[in-house]
């Protein structure tokens, strides 16, 4: 075992251990003189004095109380450097003991730690070797390595550039030598390694040797691929969004200039700078921003500094290249868990140049429409009823709130004066009253377009019973002393008509009681085309919202309504350690459907699927075409076993579905369902979605027609 314990510095830190734990076993000359010094002065005082202090004494007697007291004092002085010799031994094996623990000690650490270790001498030779690194190699024994090179355990191509970098170490001097490669061990397990090495430097200060250490660094550098592609997928996603990050280190709130910031590629895109060109510093944040908004920003994050709180702020920036842009910022907090001072600022930018502008537009828009109403209502009560309708209209949530706005509003607009709102149905087949006012309406509440000239000719009809109008099919003329039909208009598209009544035998009366006139006549168009703005507008808003969240062909919602959901859900079912399961499906030989029977036959055979998923959908669960024959279900607070349970009914129902095209039956389709559950297979909805995606191809590779599960195991 001495040569194991022979490398490195630990060689030399034993020998100078035993060198300088205790003191060295040789003879104290200089103490032996001094004694010897002490005792010759004692006996030559005491053969002064011996005749003063014992006068009567014969020589002989004189010269025998000499040799006494010489002896004494000889037992005397051997008695203390023996004790002296007694404490010098055992401080050495001490000393000894000491050394022989340490070496223990570091052979049982270096036989535990999971790195190799190991060391050569001069001429590449093992001298020593641990555990970790004879495994590697495998051999059980570190001591079989003793006296070998790397020419005895690896091919000479390959053992002769690791034998020039030990030599590279040794010549190196006090300098060490850092490098990284790819091995593979006695099993034929692929690592990656990064080898330290450094002389091996004796008591004399000679190389005799190196010593080296080899550190597996598989699992991290497959964390940095992981994380690089995080990061670029992360970077990707923001230059689409034009929606940056930064983060500011909150190390020297004393100075905030020397805080660390970080920026990702889009701030530096948004700024007007290339990534990378500029320093991400807080005095380059403040060049670009504003001067007019400079202060309001410092102030701004000086005081969230300070307290230590989220905040929300709009400023204006100035790009190189003179270009004034719009940004939105927000900011929290990263707390210590333990001692919740602020260790990071992390934030957003976002240009919205574009918001701003169509805002400064739209307030432009409203600040000329109020302008336009005070001056109605500077002229009438009636233009003031108006401009409330239209206000109120615009807070609508649906069309039946609609409808009773302007029932309302047209009552006090017209108070003496019966009405009635009729709106055109999806089919353009018929025209229905949704709102009426004033005393009853006698006429048909359901009647054609063509019933009524004014939806006929696109613009207001009027009649009167003293003169030869003609009075829409609609109205009963024998009730009716006169009418006013104002179609609404929108966009080209007749909405409906609003259908204003006096009664026969109503007695008029000064006020808003007169034959239609053109006062009469522009009030009820701009009403019409109040009215007709805010339902094209519900109507519009209602086909937006439709279209951005579903599909059009099977009326499931879409992918990206599901994806925004799947986050959503995601960190719900994160907060209530709960499940969440998804079911990806896909039709079994759609493209030889569409081959066989037609793509109008292929739709009619999504649009069937599409209806049987939503009435096999739970309300808080949600069903969607991810893609062409690819639909997609989320299954809220289910487990695996749940959703196995419940894409196997689906399946079971798929095979049972009976298409019909033009007559004619299409036959059975099948589909495959690839299951996947959060948090078993992913703890995000990319890698479940990713999971679920892998278990559907699995389903497809063992013939379709079937259900797979994940064998994701999700990365800790």
């Amino acid at each position: 075992m001495a040569t194991n314990v022979a490398p490195g510095k630990l060689s030399t830190d034993s020998s100078q251990i035993e060198a300088g734990a205790g003191p060295e076993i040789s003879t104290d000359w200089k103490g032996l003189a001094w004694l010897t010094l002490l005792v010759a002065g004692g006996l030559f005082v005491f053969e002064k004095l011996k005749h003063i202090f014992f006068p009567g004494f014969t020589p002989e007697q004189h010269q025998a109380i000499t040799v006494v007291l010489g002896t004494i004092a000889a037992v005397i002085g051997s008695y203390f450097q023996t004790r002296k010799l007694e404490k010098t031994l055992l401080l050495h094996a001490q000393a000894e003991e000491k050394l022989a623990m340490e070496r223990n000690l570091f052979r049982t650490v270096t036989d535990n730690i999971p790195d190799s270790i190991f060391a050569k001498n001069a001429q590449g030779r093992y001298i020593f070797a641990n555990k970790a690194f004879a495994t590697r190699h495998g051999l059980n024994n570190p001591e079989d390595l003793l006296g070998k090179t790397v020419f005895d355990l690896f091919p000479k191509e390959r053992a002769t550039p690791l034998h020039a970098d030990d030599m590279k170490a040794m010549r190196s001097g006090e300098s060490t030598v850092e490098t990284e490669r790819t091995a593979v061990d006695a099993k034929g397990k692929m690592s990656v390694l990064h080898t330290t090495k450094f002389p091996l430097i004796d008591a004399s200060n000679t190389v005799v040797g190196i010593v080296g250490m080899h550190r597996d660094i598989t699992r991290r550098k497959e964390a940095e691929q992981k994380l690089r592609q995080s990061e670029a997928n992360l970077a990707a996603a923001q230059r689409i969004a034009h929606f940056g990050s930064l983060e500011l280190d909150l190390v020297n709130l004393d100075d905030p200039e020397k805080e660390p910031v970080r920026w990702s590629d889009e701030v530096f895109r948004i700024f007007g700078y290339d990534p990378g060109t500029t320093e991400a510093t807080r005095r380059g944040f403040f060049q670009v921003v504003h001067p007019d908004d400079r202060e309001q920003v410092r102030q701004t994050l000086e005081r969230a500094l300070q307290e230590a709180k989220p905040y929300t702020m709009d400023f204006r920036i100035i790009r190189p290249d003179g270009m004034v842009r719009n940004i939105h910022e927000r900011a929290d907090f990263v707390f210590d868990p333990k001692t919740q001072t602020p260790l990071k600022l992390v934030g957003s930018i976002q240009d919205v140049t574009e918001r701003v502008q169509a805002e400064i537009q739209l307030h432009t828009a409203n600040q000329e429409l109020a302008v336009r109403v005070l001056e109605l209502q500077q002229r009438s009560r009636e233009i003031s009823l108006l401009s409330e309708m239209g206000s109120r209209l615009q807070a609508c949530k649906d069309a039946s709130e609609a409808y009773a706005q302007i029932g309302n509003s047209a009552e006090q607009l017209f108070p003496k004066w019966s009405g009635e709102l009729c709106v055109t149905s999806s089919s353009r087949t018929a025209v229905e009253t949704v709102s009426e006012w004033g005393e009853a309406n006698h006429g048909e509440r359901i009647f054609t377009p063509d019933d009524c000239w004014a939806l006929r000719r696109g613009q207001p009809h009027s009649f009167h019973s003293e003169e030869k109008a003609s009075a829409c099919r609609h109205i009963d003329p024998a009730v009716v002393d006169e009418s006013l039909c104002v179609p609404l208009m929108a966009q080209g598209e007749a909405l409906g008509v609003l259908n204003l009544q006096r009664k026969r035998g109503q007695e008029q009366q000064a006020y808003g009681l007169r034959s239609w006139g053109e006062a009469e006549r522009r009030l009820a168009s701009v009403l019409a085309e109040q009215v007709a703005l805010a339902l094209g507008n519900l109507k519009l808003r209602e086909s937006l919202r439709n279209q951005s969240i579903c599909d059009p062909l099977t009326g499931l919602a879409n992918r990206r309504y599901m994806e925004e959901s799947l986050e959503r859900e995601f960190s719900r079912a994160n907060r209530k350690k709960s499940c969440l399961a998804i079911l990806m499906l896909d039709l079994d030989h759609f493209k030889r459907f569409n081959d066989t029977f037609g793509h109008q036959a292929g739709d009619a055979l999504l649009r069937t699927l599409g209806d049987l998923l939503k009435r096999n959908t739970r309300g808080q669960d949600i069903a969607c075409r991810y893609g062409g024959e690819e639909f997609a279900l989320m299954l809220t607070e289910t487990n695996l076993e749940g959703a196995l349970r419940r894409a196997n009914i689906v399946r079971q129902q798929v095979k049972q579905l009976s298409v019909e095209y033009a007559g004619q039956l299409l036959g059975s389709v099948s589909v495959s369902i690839g299951v996947a559950i959060c948090p078993d297979h992913g703890n995000t909805m990319t890698d479940v979605l990713r999971a679920a995606d892998q278990a559907l191809y699995s389903a497809k590779r063992e013939g379709r027609d079937r259900v797979s599960a994940s064998n994701v195991v999700p990365v800790a």
